[in-house]
């Protein structure tokens, strides 16, 4: 494949704003020969001791050294200080990416962005579609992005290239149906795949094809909708929440493991749920009285958010069935809506506003769908998507959100 030539890009906008936060949150890999050309200059005016370390984790040798939870190379002014000496090129390339992704779907590439990078989550900067040069090098670099294996709708069933767009585009239109909730969208997108999953013996005799012409009328997609809530119960989504959760707080392991059974407890109803990516806590009872009814601009960026992560083929990505996948983008809907009530909550409103939505949606590509397997590790992913692929999760992930 010619790298670039059949990349699929997003409607989407960025550009570096220079807010340093791309820069404070985790350690990025480096080649040993990028390490080398580096330790070429003297850094001691920035601080002292090797900018590098040894990286302990799977990738790249080294890693770059973190101060005070910032990189080392990152100045006051929150600018790049490799960047300011020797230019963007000398940067690495985990730097240059971000925060730009790619899945491979059988000859192509689909190309999306961050959330967790306030340019995008504010629709802020160039269209990508004008930065082609930075998406095809930032594409050539990250060399192999394909799946290790076949990509299946449930772990049995493997899917073709042709079934696999046939879904997308089903699904898309379903999220397309602006006249009804977003959750019903979405729940209606789960029972979809679940119906499939559940015709696994016809699938070579029309089953799909058959599946999929019950999406045609708003009435057909709001019984979907019904059937992707029925039998959710809230508490079965406790442990995911627990998993993505446990990691919103300081570093170190012994940090996540206290914060997990701080959430746990949340979960049945002792203490409070504390959250540092929104910088608020919130009690339980706070929590019922908050309501998450976001303005037209919210819930558009809501809405964004999802069909841009759906468009980047987000949720075939990694080694996850696609009812896991899509139920990765059900499960950030509903950490969304938990956290941006926690923020209303601890700052005594009793709705959520526009501030609120962006930051909840800048948390969860923090901690569900971009970057939890790059803070947390591989087993950690493994460990998430084993539980996504369950059918039944989407409806009490949707449970969970109208009863927290």
């Amino acid at each position: 494949m010619a790298v670039g030539s059949s990349i699929r890009l997003p409607d989407a906008r960025f550009s570096c704003h220079s807010c340093g936060r791309c820069c404070t949150i985790w350690s990025v890999t480096v080649d040993e020969a990028k390490v080398a050309k580096l330790r070429e200059h003297d850094w001691s005016s920035i601080a002292p001791g090797d900018p590098f370390e040894k990286n302990r984790g799977p990738g790249e040798a080294y890693r770059l050294r973190m101060r005070k939870g910032r990189c080392f190379f990152l100045a006051e002014d929150n600018r790049c200080q490799i960047h300011a000496k020797l230019g963007y090129d000398a940067k690495p390339e985990g730097c240059k990416a971000f925060p730009l992704h790619f899945t491979e779907v059988g000859a192509r590439s689909y190309a999306r962005l961050s959330f967790y990078c306030p340019s995008v989550s504010g629709g802020k900067g160039k269209k990508l579609r004008d930065q082609m040069r930075w998406v095809r090098a930032t594409r050539k670099a990250a060399g192999d992005v394909s799946r290790e294996d076949a990509l299946t709708l449930d772990g049995d069933v493997e899917l073709t290239q042709r079934e696999i767009d046939a879904l997308h585009e089903r699904l898309k239109e379903i999220l397309e149906r602006r006249e009804l909730e977003l959750g019903d969208r979405l729940a209606a997108g789960a029972a979809l795949l679940a119906r499939i999953s559940e015709r696994a013996e016809e699938r070579r005799k029309g089953a799909l094809a058959s599946v999929l012409e019950q999406t045609k009328t708003k009435a057909m997609v709001e019984a979907l909708a019904a059937a992707g809530r029925a039998e959710g119960k809230s508490s079965r989504a406790g442990p995911i929440f627990s998993l993505f959760l446990g990691a919103d707080c300081g570093a170190g392991k012994l940090a996540r493991m206290g914060h997990f059974f701080g959430v746990r407890f949340f979960n049945i109803g002792l203490g409070k749920l504390r959250s540092k990516a929104m910088q608020a806590s919130a009690s339980r009872s706070k929590l019922r009285a908050t309501r998450f009814d976001p303005s037209a601009e919210g819930q558009a960026l809501l809405e964004r958010y999802i069909a841009h992560k759906l468009e980047g083929r987000r949720h075939l990505g990694g080694s996850t069935t696609l009812i896991g996948g899509f139920n990765l983008l059900i499960a950030s809907y509903a950490l969304i809506n938990v956290l941006a009530r926690v923020s209303a909550a601890a700052a005594g409103r009793s709705c959520c506003d526009d501030h609120d939505v962006q930051a909840a949606v800048e948390a969860a590509d923090l901690l569900v769908v971009e970057h939890t397997t790059l803070r947390r590790g591989k087993l950690f992913g493994q460990l998430v998507e084993a539980i996504l692929g369950q059918r039944g999760l989407a409806a009490s992930l949707l449970a969970r959100v109208d009863a927290p």
